[in-house]
């Protein structure tokens, strides 16, 4: 994976390399396909494994599938999804560069045929602020 990485999800990485959350967390965000407010939760970020171990979390291994598979475009990296399976991507290049999007998994973009992106943020570090305890 050669990509350059935001110094915020960096550091995040080497704080805890993903997994799943300690505590329910969930975002709002604007739903694309019925531009009303929604909320969804956090069921796991995606992890770094060492080389010769994976898992159905590698993050390597969902990234390699979803761009093979035509779902996301290739300067999307897959980091996380939510308990419904959409994943959740940041773009590491090109327009909207480190923004975060929901990818609903049951939803396609009729102009490209991937799957359909709703903007959460404009950073990680924004993404992470978003984030909030459900009750």
């Amino acid at each position: 994976m050669n990509t350059k990485f935001p110094e915020a999800y960096v550091n995040f990485l080497l704080e805890s390399n993903g997994g799943t959350p300690e505590e329910d967390l969930a975002f709002d965000f604007i739903d694309i396909a019925s531009n009303k407010k929604n909320s969804t939760d956090i069921r796991e970020f995606y992890i770094f494994y060492p080389e010769g171990e994976s898992s159905y979390d590698d993050i390597i291994k969902v990234n390699y599938i979803m761009k093979s598979e035509g779902l996301v475009p290739e300067e999307c990296l897959v980091f996380a999804d939510d308990s419904a399976g959409n994943p959740i991507c940041m773009k590491t290049g090109g327009e909207n560069q480190e923004s975060i999007f929901l990818c609903d998994h049951e939803l396609e973009n009729a102009n490209n045929g991937y799957l359909l992106m709703s903007k959460v943020a404009d950073s990680f570090n924004e993404f992470i602020e978003k984030l909030y305890i459900i009750e």
